[in-house]
């Protein structure tokens, strides 16, 4: 069981990292540029399909956590995961293609336990902050890359958080760089 200062520093931590309510809209939008290189739509293509597998993993798992605030930081990963995902299919219509549908299954495992749901996240997390780092100096498109630092950015807070509930260190090095 947490201690109710724990849980207080878990609230902390959810509301310092990523602001906002789960309600609301995200706070800060990077506007779509005008034109996309329709040679970057192959790398937004993996990227939104990363952000898909995001969206079914919390959209799943989100109901194990027991925890307020774990809830809480979940609802709102989800939200954010599904801008990201608005964001990402706005850039690859800007470059002339159309964006992939998620899915209609992941093979996410089975979960059971908020400890197995944790490293489910995690490992997501993580994929996505490698593929974001491999993509954002490959674009070509100069005006993308500050979309795909912005999502890069919190990516990084939701892996922030879910390493904190994992009872890790949540910035583990001074650099991202999605292999931990």
């Amino acid at each position: 069981m947490r201690s109710a200062a724990g849980a207080v520093a878990g609230g902390a931590l959810l509301l310092a990292g990523c602001g906002g309510s789960s309600s609301s809209s995200p706070q800060i939008h990077v506007k779509a540029v005008l034109g996309v290189p329709p040679g970057d739509v192959p790398l937004l293509t993996r990227l939104l399909d990363l952000e898909h597998l995001a969206i079914a993993a919390y959209t799943a798992g989100t109901p194990l956590f027991e925890s307020y605030w774990e809830q809480k930081a979940a609802e709102q990963f989800l939200d954010q995961e599904l801008a990201h995902s608005g964001e990402i299919a706005g850039l690859i219509r800007k470059g002339g293609a159309k964006p992939g549908r998620p899915k209609e299954s992941y093979d996410l495992g089975h979960p059971r336990t908020r400890g197995e749901l944790l490293t489910l996240l995690h490992r997501i997390e993580r994929e996505q902050i490698a593929a974001y780092l491999y993509a954002i100096p490959r674009v070509s498109g100069n005006a993308v890359r500050p979309a795909l630092g912005a999502i890069l950015g919190n990516e990084a807070q939701h892996m922030a958080i879910i390493r904190a509930y994992q009872r890790q260190s949540p910035a583990p090095a001074a650099f991202v760089t999605g292999r931990e």
